[in-house]
């Protein structure tokens, strides 16, 4: 999206807002107020994702960890002079794009790459519960790795491999989370991002987020409570879709909700939350329909469940599977 297009006022309140946030004595009363800007109307998060991704930008590579360390001091001595800049127009904002591209400064770096970062990892069937220093909340699921970063100017996750569900504390720092090839820009909110087979999805359960991929190849794309959106290792972001928070929360109790879904479809994911998959004997019932809540961590219930509604028998083979057949 090109910021030089935006309605001027808005343009210039969503500069005003992006210093306000970086500003040192910026107060959960301006994060409310902020908060409600944004949900006033979809326009203004793109507004605000499209100058916030700018003054980035425009700052050099400061949004990289490694490079954002060594700049730590330099960045001290100007703090309260920080708080006081604004965009004075979208001219300016179209400028610092065009000096941006110029400088070659569109790209990604390793945003852990020489910095120290606290890991956590859950084993399969494995869920776990963190507190993070700044008071943000994290539920790991199964077969799950996090790297945490955090100090005195931002806030870095890494989603490696699984699925996590995050309620961001309010803070000052900007927080951002990245996985595969994609950045999430959180704006106050709870979101789960789950990268599994080189796939990556993120889900907005409240608040809003900025998605975009880090080789700068587009610009962010907003999504609000309700939305998600994924990419792969290659190509663009998928189209926003809707979703059911309910059934994105489920995990999160350690249940599993499965609303007319393929038979094969839900072993699979059932599959990642057992040492002793489950598997067919016959290829073809994969295309069952299967509705229901399950626990998977519950095997004889859910087995149980299968036999009772669909006349799925399960056997035990010899190399340690769980075979259903009708």
């Amino acid at each position: 999206m090109n910021a030089s297009v935006h309605d001027s006022a808005v343009l210039q309140r969503a500069a005003d807002w992006q210093a306000r946030l970086k500003a040192p004595d910026c107060s959960a009363t301006d994060r409310d107020a902020f908060e409600r800007w944004c949900a006033a109307d979809p326009v203004h998060v793109d507004v605000w994702l499209d100058v916030a991704a700018l003054d980035e930008a425009a700052a050099g590579l400061g949004d990289t960890p490694a490079i954002a360390a060594a700049a730590r001091p330099a960045r001290r001595g100007t703090a309260h002079a920080q708080h006081r800049r604004r965009w004075r127009s979208g001219i300016s904002v179209a400028a610092a794009a065009v000096l941006m591209l110029a400088a070659g400064l569109i790209g990604w770096l390793d945003p852990f790459a020489g910095v120290a970062t606290a890991e956590y990892a859950t084993a399969i069937g494995e869920q776990r519960a963190l507190t993070l220093a700044d008071g943000t909340q994290v539920r790991l699921d199964t077969d799950t790795a996090l790297g945490v970063r955090i100090d005195d100017a931002e806030r870095v996750l890494e989603v490696r491999r699984g699925r996590v569900d995050l309620t961001v504390a309010a803070d000052t720092r900007p927080f951002e989370v990245y996985a595969g090839r994609g950045r999430v820009r959180d704006i106050g909110t709870r979101f789960q991002v789950e990268h599994r087979d080189l796939r990556v999805t993120v889900a907005v359960l409240e608040g809003a987020v900025g998605v975009r991929l880090t080789d700068g190849t587009a610009g962010e794309t907003a999504l609000a409570p309700g939305q998600r959106v994924g990419y792969g290792d290659s190509g663009p972001l998928a189209q926003v879709e809707p979703f059911d928070p309910e059934h994105a929360e489920a995990w999160t109790r350690g249940e599993l909700i499965f609303s007319d879904r393929r038979l094969d479809e839900v072993l699979t994911e059932i599959n990642r939350y057992t040492a002793t998959p489950l598997r067919l004997a016959d290829p073809s019932l994969g295309a069952m329909r299967i509705s229901g809540v399950f626990r998977p961590s519950d095997t004889a219930s859910l087995l149980a469940a299968l036999d009772a509604g669909w006349s799925l028998h399960a056997r035990h083979t010899a190399d340690g599977a769980i075979e259903l057949a009708r």
